[in-house]
């Protein structure tokens, strides 16, 4: 908001002189513009504070975890997680919103830690994939209840590593819980205006759709690529709209949809050069639409995107390492030089 403000200060000042603001209604628009809330030194202090205190009792507990009693020890855990989920409370009360926020993220990982602890504590056996899920699922539900982007950024990171963690995970291509926990939470940072939240459940949500189910047809992805595009569409509508965090999810939506679509790869001769030209012109399309949008992220997905649609045309040809550096090398001196030529165009213009 800072930023914007300055901005509009800049830019009140040049419609001024341009006849088309009045002078004295000048400071009133400003003054209209709400300052951005900044963090106060006080908080950021405490709540390193609160985090080194966490700290400081996990290592201490943990250098004398072999002298303590098996019951002492579930209690502790108990005592330490209703603590931190009471000082959550308290900062809620207070209003208090970042001490809270950033308290029940650790009371999500005092809770994921306590699951593996009261199993060592008491012999029992587990599924360590269940636990990382159980865990992300407790973690989603204090995000729920405080309003905690910290600790729905704990619950999606928890059960992307269950996902990982099981015996069908990444390499197994069944990341299913992962496909539906990161949808949800790039619809919590949309309502919730997290950036923070957004980088990490948009790349979420493209890793558990692409690797959502074993095995599925070129079809299927091209249809996955289209779900990809309706939520970037979607998402470009709201960060046209100034929604925060939609940028975020705008682009890493784009990155999936083109993600998707080159994954759709055919084993048939002429669909897979179909195929190839049709990822080459989308990739041309987006560049040309993160140009216009001005986002940079946008722009860099089809560049990238580009670049492999042309690496795969390549290989289809049957050409060497050797023919493709000379292509790509020829392709970027033709762009520098257009894009001198554009520069020197605009500047005589």
């Amino acid at each position: 908001m800072a930023g914007y403000k300055a901005r509009l200060s800049e830019d009140l000042d040049r419609w001024i002189n341009q006849g088309l603001v009045d002078p004295a209604s000048r400071q009133p628009i400003l003054d209209s513009v709400a300052e951005a809330r900044r963090l106060d030194a006080g908080i950021a202090l405490a709540v390193m504070g609160t985090i080194l205190a966490g700290l400081a009792a996990i290592a201490f507990v943990a250098a004398n975890w072999d002298a303590i009693p098996r019951l002492a020890r579930f209690a502790l855990i108990l005592s330490i997680f209703a603590a931190v989920c009471a000082g959550a409370g308290w900062a809620a009360l207070r209003g208090r919103p970042l001490v809270r926020d950033v308290l029940l993220g650790v009371a999500a990982l005092i809770y994921a830690g306590a699951i593996g602890l009261t199993g060592q504590i008491f012999d029992l056996a587990g599924d360590p994939q269940a636990a990382l899920r159980g865990a992300g699922l407790a973690a989603a539900l204090l995000a729920l209840a405080g309003r905690a982007n910290a600790a729905a950024i704990v619950s999606v990171a928890l059960i992307a590593l269950g996902d990982f963690a099981g015996p069908e995970g990444l390499f197994g291509l069944q990341l299913r819980w992962l496909a539906i926990a990161a949808p949800a939470g790039v619809l919590l940072a949309l309502a919730w205006h997290s950036r923070s939240l957004a980088h990490l459940a948009g790349p979420a949500m493209v890793v558990g759709w692409l690797f959502a189910a074993p095995d599925i047809q070129p079809e299927a992805y091209l249809a996955l690529a289209a779900a990809f595009a309706i939520a970037a569409g979607a998402s470009r509508w709201a960060s046209e709209r100034d929604l925060r965090a939609a940028g975020v999810i705008y682009a890493w939506m784009v990155a999936g949809a083109l993600l998707a679509f080159a994954v759709a790869g055919f084993a048939d001769e002429t669909l897979g050069l179909v195929h190839r030209l049709a990822w080459l012109i989308l990739s041309g399309a987006v560049v040309a639409l993160g140009l216009h949008d001005r986002i940079g992220a946008v722009t860099a997905a089809g560049v990238l995107a580009a670049i492999g649609a042309v690496s795969a045309i390549l290989m289809d040809l049957g050409l060497g390492l050797m023919t493709a550096a000379g292509v790509f090398a020829g392709c970027a001196v033709l762009a520098l030089v257009a894009g001198g030529l554009l520069r020197r165009g605009r500047a005589k213009a």
